[in-house]
Order: structure tokens, then C-alpha cells, then sequence
């Protein structure tokens, strides 16, 4: 059976937490590093050199509004005894890699009305390379303030989705519009980890649609008292997408400006959709293994598997975690790899 690292950390300060982070996985954060080398060595016109200095000119921002983050990123960095260039690169890497993007992920977000048992749901199927599968960890944090989060990352990201104590969860789609560009924003990785500190819907919801950004990303935010909803956001906007029904599903290409879309539309978010409305009301762990293990529609289906095989193993898409989050028994269940061929493993916060 396969399962991620699970890396705990406990710590007054965020340069301790980062540091406990990076010497527990101080080998996958190395491999991921020696990764990515090999990836832009192959895809990209920009030399090793180059993107590393590219990943630091967010320093100054990042620094200015989330210090605490910056400084858990330094600590990663001390921990994995790397440079904080190649810990930025790693965070950085969505904004990196952004132009041209793949389509990537499936999420959704169910409420008690659409439930068995009256339970908030909030996962996804995380879509990437099948490169990074073996170093992705995941991440049981208390913060000095009694906050506690679980979630996942390539090793040496900040944690990039999951839920906390305060029953806030997140996960997240990529999006691309338009108006992206590589201008200054924050990076999506330290604003995704940023809001899994956050203590309310409210203020998780205000700092997402305040963040300034460069790039767009798609947010699923929810609630253990049964609130949720799906942020759209690009530079200059953001809109929202309400629960129908209690069910709130999105996948890669923007519902409600088409207009600004950039990229293919793909027909998993609707798939995703139509599977859980015809399970309304009965929706439970089970059922959404299954949904998140749907392969129609293939090769663009809601379960992943590499299709693109001009191309070495490691740079294939596939579909690399399931996550489903419990929010009101603070539980996860996390499948590694293509949710079909793994099992999801339960972890308490």
C-alpha cells in the first residue's frame, strides 16, 4: 500500500516550524529540487541560474504582507540544508511553470443538506506529474497559537491544501486567463497556505479575494459549519460560485466568464457534478472514492492517467493524490497516486 511521508511539526516560531518541516524531509525536498532542475532543463528556454533568481524577486513581496510565511520558508530551507532560491523555486513553481499550463485537478465541496450523516465535505483529485508522486509529503503543523492544520505539498512547499482545527479547508484548481502574466503577485502557494491559518470562513474568504496576484487560480473554500463556496480568481478580479443544492464541483476552465478563459475546457468539473447531484442527500467517504475514481472521459477524466507517452515518465500527467476532508471530524483521507489503483488512508488532525 502506498502512502506519503507524514511530517509532524510542532513549534513556537515560523522559522522553527519550517526547519523541523525541512530536516524530517530533507531527501525528498533534495530529489524534488534535483526534479525540477531536470524539468526546465528539458521545457524551459531560462537556465537553472536564471529561475532561481526569478523565484527571489517574490522575496520583497512575500516579506511585506506574510512574514510569518516567508520566514517557514526559510526555515524549510535551513532544515533541508538547500539554498532559499531552490525553496522558492518549489513554491514558486505554479507561477513558473504557468505558461503554457495543463489543466489540472478536480474539486468539490458538499454540505450537510447533500450528505449522509449531515456531514461538510471538501476534496479533490490533485493532478500533476508523475515525477513528483514519491515526494509529496504530508503535514500534521500546530502553530504557537494552538492553530493546527493538515495537508499536502511536494516536499519543501508550504502546505498547499488541507483543513485546520477551526474547521477551515482548502483546495485548489488551476486557472488561466487572459490576463495572466508574469507581473508581481503572491505566489498561489503561500496564499493557499496562508488561509489554512485563518480561523473563519470570513476571514479566509477576504484574504483570497484581497490577495494581489499576477496569475489566476481557482479556490474551493468550505467550512465545518457547512459553508462553502468557489473562488474564480484572476488579476483585477474574482468571482464567486455558491453551493446549489449543496454541491459545489470545478475543475480548469472559469464558469462564470468563459470569455477570459485561456485554455481548453475540460469536462470533468461537470462530470464531477453530475456524479454527486445523482447521489444527493447519501453522498459519504465511499461514494466520493468512487466519483474521484471516474474514468470517463478519458484521457481528460476526473482520475488521471498518463496518456502522453512521447514524453519520459516523470514529466506525464496523472492524477498524483485523492484527498477527501471530513471537516467536522477533522479527518482526511488521502489515496497517493490515481484514486483507482490506491486505497485512501484515514488520518485525524
Amino acid at each position: 500500500m502506498r502512502a506519503f511521508q507524514l511530517i509532524e511539526v510542532k513549534a513556537d516560531t515560523p522559522l522553527e516550524r519550517g526547519r523541523q518541516y525541512g530536516e524530517q524531509a530533507r531527501g525528498k525536498i533534495r530529489a524534488g529540487i534535483e526534479d525540477y532542475r531536470r524539468l526546465f532543463a528539458e521545457t524551459s528556454s531560462m537556465s537553472w541560474e536564471t529561475i532561481k533568481k526569478y523565484a527571489l524577486t517574490y522575496l520583497s513581496m512575500i516579506k511585506r504582507i506574510f512574514p510569518d510565511m516567508m520566514e517557514e520558508a526559510q526555515g524549510i530551507a535551513l532544515g533541508a540544508k538547500v539554498g532559499i532560491d531552490e525553496i522558492m523555486v518549489l513554491n514558486c513553481r505554479y507561477e513558473i511553470t504557468k505558461f503554457p499550463r495543463p489543466n489540472e485537478c478536480t474539486s468539490f465541496a458538499v454540505l450537510p443538506e447533500a450528505s449522509a450523516g449531515q456531514k461538510t465535505y471538501l476534496g479533490q483529485n490533485w493532478d500533476y506529474r508523475a515525477g513528483i508522486i514519491d515526494n509529496v509529503v504530508l503535514v500534521r503543523l500546530e502553530e504557537s497559537d494552538g492553530t493546527r492544520i493538515l495537508g499536502l505539498a511536494e516536499a519543501g512547499q508550504l502546505i498547499r491544501n488541507g483543513f485546520n482545527n477551526h474547521g477551515i479547508g482548502l483546495c485548489a484548481n488551476n486557472l488561466q486567463s487572459i490576463y495572466d502574466s508574469r507581473g508581481v503577485g503572491i505566489p498561489v502557494t503561500f496564499l493557499r497556505r496562508k488561509v489554512l491559518s485563518c480561523r473563519s470562513f470570513a476571514e479566509a474568504s477576504k484574504l483570497i479575494i484581497n490577495a494581489e496576484r499576477a496569475v489566476s487560480c481557482n479556490f474551493m473554500l468550505a467550512a465545518s459549519e457547512g459553508q462553502a463556496v468557489n473562488l474564480e480568481t484572476y488579476p483585477g478580479g474574482v468571482d464567486l460560485i455558491e453551493p446549489v443544492h449543496g454541491i459545489i464541483a470545478h475543475a480548469n476552465h472559469f464558469v462564470v466568464q468563459p470569455e477570459i478563459h485561456a485554455l481548453e475546457v475540460s469536462p470533468r468539473g461537470d462530470r464531477l457534478d453530475q456524479l454527486l447531484r445523482e447521489k444527493h442527500g447519501t453522498i459519504n467517504v465511499a461514494m466520493l472514492s468512487e466519483c474521484l475514481s471516474d474514468h470517463q472521459n478519458y484521457p481528460q477524466a476526473i482520475c488521471r492517467h498518463p496518456s502522453d507517452v512521447g514524453i519520459r515518465w516523470g514529466r506525464r500527467g496523472i492524477t498524483v493524490a485523492g484527498v477527501i476532508y471530513d471537516l467536522a471530524e477533522s479527518t482526511a483521507y488521502v489515496c497517493a497516486g490515481p484514486p483507482c489503483e490506491g486505497e485512501f488512508i484515514t488520518y485525524r488532525l
